[in-house]
């Protein structure tokens, strides 16, 4: 018998993270939890989270494994801990886990040619903060973790009578709540502009950048000498916007398979260009959608024709708190009015999205490429 000197209680308990894997992994890592503790290791599960409760005498030559199996389930079920008020704070944004990572969308008609690119990575908080501008005022750097979501949006817009418009869209933002830092809107072409939208917790500051002449279009826009700022307010985060987005953010939402949406409406509180706006999103049908597109896993190409379950989501925009004035219209992906998405189900997977382009008209962006 070994001696009692060389046992140690363990009596240890998980936070509770989100649930993001599915319940077949759990029971795969819950086995795990159980060798060599025996029926002394107690899983329970409460709603959305995980809990593990360890109460035994473990052998000393054990704490490390038991060390090793906690952290393995920390790192499996959760991007990071969050506390209680944070994780119903932000539980619409945290971390899924999407079916792509490159989306291209397109729109040809007998006027011209739409075309949407959408390419989402990871970057680490180090990478990122250097980019982070804040302005004549110090503004709060709301990086709360050590990844950060990078989402690219390359709009082109090709006249057969005119010269063509590009835009790209360059957000940053917390990958643990889902929090916007920073967004970096270039308009290239004959008028090129760039606006540097930074995110502070109750207002949000923009930096616009023009050249003033013909020379100036060379240099980058760091040299650009028409330079003009503006602060723009958030909402009280008290009130009935706990939480802010960024209009692009709402693909990343849509997408994730986790994410509830049904006929009834869901209301989210977004910012476009200098306005916030209360965002309804809502299921109004489900159909049947025939595609032809591009995939790529793992480097390799197939060709997808087949006809998919889809379901009709609809987003009606409004104006916080009834602005009144000089108030655009609310903008996502370079779409404005009423813009319905259909998304497959299963998958999440934005197979069109249908919205009004200035000066171009109603289109139908069709999934053309899917990188996973």
């Amino acid at each position: 018998m070994k001696s009692t000197r060389s046992m140690h209680r363990i009596a240890a308990t998980t936070k509770h993270y989100y649930f993001r894997r599915s319940w077949a992994k759990i029971n795969d890592l819950c086995s795990g939890c159980y060798t060599g503790f025996s029926a002394a290791t107690q899983i329970t599960t409460r709603g959305m989270s995980l809990s593990i409760t360890i109460n035994r005498l473990v052998p000393s030559g054990m704490l490390l494994h038991l060390v090793m199996v906690l952290a393995m389930a920390q790192t499996s079920l959760s991007y990071g801990a969050t506390s209680a008020s944070e994780s119903g704070r932000m539980d619409a944004v945290a971390p899924p886990l999407l079916n792509w990572r490159n989306l291209e969308l397109q729109d040809s008609g007998v006027a011209g040619s739409v075309t949407t690119r959408i390419d989402l990575r990871k970057l680490s908080a180090a990478e990122v903060r250097p980019t982070l501008v804040d302005g004549p005022n110090p503004m709060s750097q709301r990086v709360t973790g050590t990844r950060i979501q990078e989402l690219v949006v390359d709009n082109s817009i090709r006249l057969l009578l005119g010269a063509g418009i590009k835009t790209r869209d360059r957000l940053w933002f917390n990958e643990d709540d889902g929090l916007p830092l920073q967004l970096i809107r270039m308009q290239l072409g004959s008028k090129p502009s760039q606006k540097l939208y930074r995110f502070g917790s109750n207002r949000v500051y923009r930096l616009r950048r023009q050249p003033a002449n013909r020379a100036e279009t060379e240099q980058p826009p760091e040299q650009w000498s028409q330079v003009s700022e503006s602060f723009y307010p958030l909402p009280d985060p008290g009130g009935e916007c706990p939480t802010i987005l960024e209009s692009s953010q709402l693909l990343y939402l849509l997408s994730n398979p986790e994410h509830g949406i049904s006929e009834s409406p869901e209301t989210l509180c977004v910012f476009s260009r200098k306005h916030v706006y209360q965002v309804e999103l809502q299921i109004v049908g489900r159909e049947q959608l025939d595609v032809d597109y591009l995939q790529v896993v793992a480097g390799q190409e197939n060709r997808v024709r087949e006809t998919l379950e889809a379901v009709r989501v609809v987003l009606n925009s409004r104006p916080f708190n009834g602005a009144a004035g000089d108030v655009e219209s609310f903008s996502f992906l370079g779409l404005k009015d009423e813009i319905h998405l259909l998304l497959s189900d299963p998958g999440r997977i934005p197979l069109q999205v249908r919205g009004q382009v200035p000066g171009f008209g109603m289109i139908d962006l069709e999934l053309k490429k899917l990188t996973r």
